[in-house]
C-alpha cells in the first residue's frame, strides 16, 4: 500500500499546472497587526512584552493594544488583546537554480518536509523545469517518506534535463582548451569557444517570472512568504597559466584570448527594480542560498568562476526583501535556519485612527522598534 500511495503522490505532483494558490488559509482576523521578531546574535529573543514595543505610522506613536508569542509553531503568551487565530500560515517556495544534481539537495528535500506544519502551510518546490505545489493535502494525507521520495525523484530528474546541455557546453570548451597547445590553428579553437560561450550565456540567462507569479498568487494573504533560492556556483575551464601565457604573447590572439579568458562577461545587466518592487509589496521575503562547489583539479586547465552575475542578481533581491544572504557549503544548516525562524514570532496588534485607517497606509508607514533593547528586529504589517 505504502508503494501505491507513493506512486500516486508522484503522479499527483508531476501533474501540477504552473500555480501558486493558497488553498483554504485562515490567518488573523485583526486588520491591524505586525509580524515581528527579535534576535540577540542571532538567536530568536522570546522575552518581549508589550511595554518594549512601539509601533509608528508617520512617526506618530500608536497604543499597543497586544502581543501574541508563537514559538516552535504553538502559541507560548498573549498579553493585552487577544489576537484571533495567530498560527500564521506559510507560504514556502524553494527553487532550485542548479545544473548539476547533488546529494546536498536531497538532504534539503527530506528537511524541508520533516519540519511541522500547519494545515494552511503552502509548499513549492521550483526545480529548472517547473513548479510543483504541496499544498494542505499532501502534507496531511501523506507520510514524511513518501513527501521526500517525491520531491527528490522531481528534483534529480528535472536537474538533469536541463543541466545537461549546460554540461555538454562544458565538457567542449573544456576539450577546445585541451587542444589550444596542440591545434595547428589557435583562432579556430578561441571561435569555436566563444560559440559555446554564447551558446550558455542564452540558456542561463535571469528570470523572474516565477518570481512576478509568486508575487502576485501571494500579495493578499495574510501569511509569512519566504522565496527561499539556492544557486549553484558555476565554473568555466580556462588554459593554465603556461598557454595563457603564449595566447598573449601572440598580437593575433592576444586581444580574443584576453577577452575570452580574462574578462569574461557572464551576462547583460539587469533592471531589477519592477521585480524588487513587487516582492516588497506583496510582503515576500527573499532568502539566497549560494552553494559552492570545488570542481575537480586538472592541470592542464584552469577554472574561472562564472557565476557572480546570479550572485549578485539574487544578493540584491534578497537585501531588499530582508532576506538571508549566504554562501555556504552546508546549504541544508542554512535552510533549516530560514525555517525555524518562520516557527518563532510575535504578532503585535495596534490601534490607528479611523481617519488613518481610511488611508490605505502602505507597508513603509507602519515602523516598529524596541524601547531599551539592543536587538535586531525585523516586522511586517500583515
Amino acid at each position: 500500500m505504502k508503494k501505491i500511495l507513493s506512486s500516486r503522490l508522484i503522479i499527483l505532483l508531476f501533474g501540477v499546472v504552473l500555480a501558486l494558490v493558497v488553498a483554504g488559509q485562515a490567518g488573523p482576523d485583526n486588520n491591524n497587526l505586525l509580524l515581528l521578531k527579535a534576535f540577540d546574535k542571532g538567536k530568536f529573543v522570546d522575552t518581549l512584552t508589550t511595554s518594549d514595543v512601539e509601533v509608528y505610522v508617520d512617526d506618530k506613536l500608536l497604543e499597543v493594544k497586544g502581543l501574541t508569542l508563537v514559538k516552535g509553531l504553538k502559541v507560548k503568551k498573549t498579553e493585552g488583546e487577544e489576537i484571533s487565530s495567530p498560527l500564521l500560515p506559510r507560504v514556502i517556495i524553494l527553487e532550485f537554480r542548479c545544473y548539476e544534481y547533488d546529494q546536498k539537495f536531497g538532504q534539503m528535500v527530506e528537511h524541508l518536509f520533516r519540519r511541522p506544519y500547519s494545515p494552511a502551510d503552502t509548499i513549492s518546490l521550483v526545480t529548472p523545469v517547473k513548479i510543483y505545489g504541496f499544498f494542505s493535502e499532501s502534507l496531511r494525507d501523506y507520510s514524511p517518506e513518501q513527501l521526500i521520495n517525491a520531491g527528490s525523484t522531481i528534483l534529480k530528474r528535472d536537474i538533469y534535463v536541463t543541466g545537461k546541455t549546460e554540461n555538454e557546453i562544458i565538457q567542449e570548451m573544456t576539450r577546445l582548451v585541451t587542444d589550444l597547445p596542440q591545434a595547428s590553428s589557435a583562432k579556430d579553437i578561441l571561435i569555436q569557444y566563444q560559440q559555446n560561450l554564447e551558446s550558455l550565456k542564452n540558456i542561463r540567462k535571469f528570470d523572474d517570472s516565477t518570481l512576478f507569479k509568486a508575487a502576485s498568487q501571494f500579495s493578499k494573504a495574510k501569511a509569512q512568504k519566504h522565496y527561499i533560492v539556492i544557486c549553484q556556483q558555476e565554473f568555466l575551464p580556462i588554459p593554465n597559466s603556461e598557454v595563457m601565457d603564449s595566447l598573449l604573447s601572440n598580437r593575433s590572439l592576444m586581444f580574443q584570448a584576453s577577452d575570452l579568458f580574462q574578462s569574461i562577461n557572464s551576462g547583460e545587466a539587469v533592471n531589477l527594480e519592477p521585480v524588487i518592487q513587487e516582492l516588497t509589496d506583496s510582503g515576500i521575503v527573499m532568502d539566497f542560498l549560494y552553494f559552492k562547489t570545488n570542481p575537480r583539479p586538472r592541470p592542464e586547465i584552469k577554472v574561472k568562476e562564472y557565476s557572480t552575475d546570479m550572485f549578485d542578481i539574487y544578493s540584491k533581491l534578497a537585501q531588499s526583501t530582508g532576506g538571508l544572504i549566504e554562501a555556504t557549503t552546508s546549504p541544508v544548516a542554512q535552510l533549516r535556519k530560514i525555517l525555524e525562524n518562520t516557527e518563532n514570532y510575535y504578532l503585535i496588534s495596534y490601534s490607528i485612527s479611523p481617519v488613518e485607517q481610511a488611508l490605505d497606509q502602505p507597508l513603509k508607514g507602519v515602523k516598529a522598534r524596541l524601547k531599551n533593547k539592543d536587538y535586531a528586529l525585523t516586522y511586517l504589517r500583515l
